[in-house]
């Protein structure tokens, strides 16, 4: 791994980091809707990951059509362990 594949997974890691700790001091700041869930990582990305099983977006209510909310450590979380799986190989 090269020096700035190293500095990239340091700065993802913290971003990773102050998603955390953003999620512990308001919950709610975590919490995105699939509308924005979209906007963030893009809707292709998000569906096949939610499809295959590594994002499991949470139901608002009990109704049916109650809006899915996705975590937005969940997704950073997600996107830095692809990178870092590319890296490796």
């Amino acid at each position: 791994m090269d020096l700035f594949t190293l500095k990239q997974n340091i700065m993802e890691s913290a971003e990773a980091g102050a998603a955390a700790i953003m999620k512990l001091q308001s919950p709610k700041s975590d919490e995105l809707t699939q509308r924005q869930a979209y906007e963030f990582a893009g809707e292709g990305w998000i569906d096949r990951h939610t499809r295959n099983g590594n994002l499991k977006p949470v139901r608002m209510g009990k109704a049916q059509n109650s809006p899915r909310v996705y975590s937005r450590l969940e997704i950073i979380a997600l996107k830095q362990a692809e990178k870092l799986g590319a890296t490796l190989k």
